[in-house]
């Protein structure tokens, strides 16, 4: 059984890809079209537009409150929090009004007034919310970069094509966090390294002086403009020189795209608003997704004696088990903390989405990847 597996994977690997490339595509495009109907990529809760959050001790179940208040307050949303033994303790309203607007309504809805004793009101302000929601945003964009970077030092070629990584992600440290000056210091550490090292070449007439120069450049233009949207552009070279100097880098980094998109588009379908927590959640997948990855591309090309196929084998089984044991682990603490309706909900909920993904996208997507690139170069 296994032998006629080994041989129609040989034969059909190429084609296995073509399931994955047609997700990616689907999902980029219903983010697409999701982005031109809403303004962004996500549904957001009120910890990142901004509103009021209002706990009250009540056994009115919230279909009916919804109900009752969705005339006057279309966006406010209901959700219940139970006790262990499945009794409702409180209603969670979320609102983008603010408190002086809403709680008169709902204290008619509830038929009481709302005091300390029965209820807590939180309010967020608009301005302030969003630009937690755009630092948090960064962070995710920065972490990605980072991890790439990592990927590369571990798979890639060349030491000193690495050394240019690293100091294009300083660039881009620099834009995500303009007014750190931990990143200032070493943003100034890395261009006087640039400007010697460029002195040196000019001196030896190496062909890296144009590449140094360009990157001293660089550094120059964007500590007097730092414009967010420049990291776009460094991240655009970054991949083009990962994809060009070390192949297996650029499928780990694939794989942990498509397991940031897949969840992404998922949670878009089920109408899931997505708070700081859920935010958070994504970092944390972009950490997970990639175990797996360096474990597979490890594993194949450091192969002693076994054969590709064997490689990868030997890869699954502890991928696998370390997969399902995170999966397992998850779904059995959102099955605890789900009828409490914390935040916890939310961040199990977008993990148990991204590691079910992460199963498609490592031990099909990136098997196929490596496969190739190991057979094209006869590693």
């Amino acid at each position: 059984m296994k032998e006629r597996f080994s041989q129609f994977f040989d034969n059909n690997y190429k084609k296995i890809l073509i399931l994955p490339a047609i997700l990616i595509v689907v999902c980029l495009a219903y983010l697409f079209f999701f982005y031109s109907q809403n303004g962004d990529v996500i549904y957001k809760d009120v910890s990142l537009t901004g509103g009021t959050t209002i706990s009250v001790l009540t056994s009115i179940p919230s279909s009916e409150l919804l109900l009752k208040i969705s005339k006057d307050f279309p966006d406010v949303s209901v959700s219940s929090v139970s006790d262990n033994t499945g009794n409702q303790i409180k209603l969670i309203i979320t609102a983008p009004q603010e408190p002086d607007q809403i709680k008169p309504k709902l204290e008619s809805a509830l038929g009481f007034s709302l005091t300390d004793d029965n209820s807590s009101i939180e309010f967020t302000g608009s301005s302030l919310s969003q630009d937690f929601y755009t630092q948090l945003l960064r962070a995710i964009v920065f972490a990605f970069l980072l991890m790439a970077l990592v990927v590369f030092l571990v798979f890639g070629r060349e030491k000193i094509v690495k050394v240019y990584s690293i100091i294009l992600t300083i660039l881009c440290a620099k834009l995500t966090f303009p007014t750190s000056s931990f990143l200032n210091l070493i943003e100034v550490i890395a261009a006087i390294f640039l400007f010697i090292y460029s002195i040196y070449l000019t001196k030896t007439k190496k062909p890296e002086i144009y590449y140094t120069l360009a990157i001293l450049i660089g550094f120059i233009l964007i500590f007097i403009f730092p414009v967010y949207y420049f990291i776009f552009l460094l991240a655009i070279i970054l991949f083009s020189v990962y994809s060009f100097f070390s192949v297996p880098s650029l499928a780990v980094i694939f794989s942990a795209f498509a397991d940031v998109i897949m969840p992404l588009a998922v949670i878009d379908m089920m109408g899931m608003k997505i708070s700081s927590a859920g935010i958070v959640a994504f970092l944390m997948l972009i950490g997970y997704s990639v175990d797996t990855d360096i474990l597979l591309t490890t594993r194949v090309l450091k192969r002693k004696g076994d054969s590709v196929n064997q490689a990868i084998w030997g890869a699954f089984k502890t991928g696998m088990t370390m997969t399902l044991t995170s999966l397992i682990a998850v779904s059995i603490g959102l099955i605890i903390v789900f009828s409490f309706g914390s935040i916890l909900n939310q961040i199990f909920t977008i993990l148990i989405i991204g590691l079910a993904f992460d199963i498609l996208n490592t031990w099909i997507t990136n098997v196929c990847l490596i496969k190739w690139y190991v057979e094209r170069r006869r590693i």
